[in-house]
């Protein structure tokens, strides 16, 4: 089968693609781009769904750009989905039969919600929330649903169960942790967003690990802690998974994601990775927003021979849950009884400074929003203690047109 001719082909129509096509375009770069999408919408701002289950959405929301944008990048945006690259040949294919060559190529594939064995259960019994199409699911055939369990304690089970408690569902939380959110904030924070969770009526159970649920009619129970709990509707926050297969079939070195180089190459020079399919140095997967931003960038700088290094900035979460602001900042750095710990509290606002060698080197707080940038900014130049109590004060001075002229 003839194929049809590209320079540069991106599939996944993730944050990380829009980045890459928009540094070519950027860099005087006209060459047509194929851009392969999977999905029923334009490319969307996945980090906006599971946040606004209460109210809905529409296909077109939370799209990252109109469809004049592709039109006026000179990009083909294609709603197919890839099913084999062949590496040797520089093609790939489509599920409708469409074949395209390319000179080089980008996987931005994502990644694809946890779906937990679960005894008693089928797969397609349990929910995710990492896509568009899991939410819309959600709130397609749970509408008339009341009672939730929800399988994690990441940051999607907690913002998940916060919009079903706004929906005024019954949201019961099991995690293997002791705390939900354990791996981003310390336990003097995680007790205010504990306490925050139980007065809005959500039923936590910790330290527990659901493996058996039983099903009984349109309902369903299973054991935690020594009590029968029943529920209608099961949802799976148990992290995701890089999205590999295109690149197994390839024949790309895969670990838990795509192996790439500190230039977004894979052990093919011609086939880069960005987002949350690439696996950096060290193993790490990033799953975050603003990183697959960066990288989608970095691939394309190297695609244009202007390669930069890659470099992992400090992870840093901001969410909205139970009436809380949460901000977490390199949190993953911090190392018991090496940094040292600053512990601050002024009305609602709580947080955590952590120093090495008079050096910020996390941050994480509740409710102090209107300065999230600057904390941002605090760490990625790492203050040092008299500049963050200058810069950051508790009580926040009245006037903050620092922080303003960040915005």
């Amino acid at each position: 089968m003839n194929s049809i001719e590209y320079q540069i082909i991106a599939i996944g129509a993730s944050i990380a693609s829009i980045s890459f096509i928009r540094t070519l375009r950027e860099n005087n770069n006209v060459e047509k781009v194929l851009l392969v999408h999977g999905e029923d919408r334009l490319p969307y701002k996945r980090t906006k769904i599971n946040k606004h289950m209460v109210r809905g959405f529409d296909k077109e929301e939370f799209r990252i750009a109109d469809e004049l944008w592709y039109a006026d990048n000179n990009v083909d945006l294609i709603y197919d989905r890839v099913i084999n690259v062949d590496a040797e040949e520089k093609v790939v294919s489509t599920k409708s039969g469409k074949v395209y060559s390319y000179n080089k190529l980008l996987l931005a594939t994502g990644a694809a919600s946890v779906i937990p064995k679960v005894l008693g259960l089928d797969n397609d019994e349990i929910h995710g929330v990492q896509n568009a199409h899991d939410v819309d699911r959600v709130l397609d055939t749970c509408s008339e649903k009341q009672r939730f369990l929800i399988v994690g304690g990441g940051v999607e089970s907690v913002e998940t169960a916060d919009q079903l408690i706004r929906k005024g569902k019954q949201v019961i939380l099991a995690g293997r942790t002791k705390f939900p959110l354990q791996k981003l904030f310390p336990e003097n924070l995680l007790t205010v967003l504990v306490n925050k969770m139980h007065q809005k009526g959500v039923k936590l159970f910790s330290g527990v690990s659901v493996n058996h649920i039983k099903k009984q009619g349109d309902s369903y129970m299973t054991s935690l802690q020594g009590e029968t709990i029943e529920f209608d509707v099961v949802i799976a926050c148990a992290g995701a998974v890089p999205n590999t297969e295109l690149a197994i079939k390839a024949g790309l070195k895969v670990e838990r994601g795509i192996v790439v180089n500190e230039y977004l190459q894979t052990s093919d020079k011609d086939i880069l990775a960005a987002g949350d399919v690439a696996q950096h140095a060290r193993g790490i997967v990033t799953g975050l927003w603003h990183s697959a931003e960066h990288q989608g960038k970095l691939a394309a700088l190297n695609v244009l021979g202007k390669p930069q290094k890659h470099t992992l900035p400090p992870y840093r979460l901001k969410t909205e849950v139970f009436d809380l602001f949460m901000f977490s900042g390199a949190y993953e750095n911090v190392m018991p009884g090496v940094d040292e710990a600053v512990e601050e509290t002024y009305g609602d606002i709580c947080r955590t400074m952590y120093y090495v060698e008079d050096r910020l080197n996390a941050a994480v707080f509740i409710n102090d929003k209107d300065r999230a940038k600057v904390y941002q900014q605090a760490l990625f130049e790492r203050w040092n203690k008299d500049m963050v109590n200058e810069q950051l004060p508790l009580p926040p001075k009245m006037s903050f047109a620092f922080g303003a002229s960040l915005a």
